[in-house]
């Protein structure tokens, strides 16, 4: 004769196998792996204008003065296609944790460039005789100035549904014999708070500008391949001493996306 149990046992093995299966199903649907892969580019792009007028009513007058320069710093960048960045993402309560890093350093190929160039031109001094020859201007060195192939040190990071990607080339192309942002000449004021100074600035060229990219928690939590990306433009201006204080203009240009894949599929 079958033996029949009585419902409250059935309900109470059926909530225990539940139980047990709960735990790992979640894990597999918010435990990611990820392969990463960044691309993109990065421009600074400046200009600058001066003029400071003659003024010989003193026996010791001074004559006039002119300052002209522009350029631009491209930096351009891509993950290997077989050496992808590491990210990993589950659920911890209902907050999203977000792990990556290397504890050797990641590294990418890039490609730096940088062209510019920058005068000053001085009148003739006080006095001088009509037909007396203008004087030199005096022309900044850019012998420089070129493409070079370096290194982009990337890392990620990831809060409240926006994620930040930073980096810095090595080696750091220090002197380089091409004008730059911030020539001595433009006596501009670098102090001024454009981009933010609490985020990573850009303006050098040798650096990302520090972006926040949206990134919702549902497309890391849907497991499947998804793109980041970001396409901003800042654009800034920093006065100078010269007379009625010119500004150096200079625009950060970056657009560069972030892609993830999940490992294994």
């Amino acid at each position: 004769m079958r033996r029949r149990f009585p419902a409250i046992a059935v309900l109470a093995v059926a909530c225990a196998v539940a139980a047990v299966a709960a735990p790992t199903q979640a894990t597999s649907l918010h435990q990611t792996q990820w392969d990463v892969y960044l691309s993109g580019k990065q421009t600074v792009t400046w200009s600058f204008a001066a003029e400071r007028p003659e003024e010989c009513t003193a026996y010791y007058g001074t004559s006039s003065e002119a300052a002209r320069g522009a350029g631009s710093i491209r930096m351009t960048f891509e993950t290997p296609k077989k050496k992808p960045l590491w990210a990993e993402t589950y659920l911890s309560g209902k907050k999203l944790r977000f792990l990556s890093f290397s504890t050797d350093g990641w590294s990418l190929p890039a490609t730096w460039t940088k062209q510019g160039a920058f005068s000053v031109s001085q009148g003739k001094p006080c006095g001088s005789a009509a037909d007396d020859p203008e004087p030199l201007p005096k022309i900044a060195d850019n012998t420089g100035c070129g493409t070079r192939k370096l290194k982009l040190n990337p890392s990620l990071d990831w809060s409240k549904g926006d994620l930040t990607v930073l980096g810095s080339l090595t080696p750091y192309p220090s002197l380089i014999t091409c004008p730059g942002v911030f020539e001595q000449a433009m006596q501009a004021d670098s102090e001024v708070d454009c981009p933010p100074r609490d985020k990573a600035d850009g303006s050098s060229g040798t650096q990302l500008q520090e972006i926040p990219i949206p990134a919702p928690v549902s497309e890391f939590t849907a497991g499947k391949k998804f793109t980041a990306e970001t396409n901003y433009k800042y654009l800034c201006e920093y006065p100078s001493s010269w007379p009625g204080k010119p500004p150096l203009k200079v625009t950060i240009a970056n657009s560069y996306e972030v892609v993830f894949k999940p490992r294994g599929r």
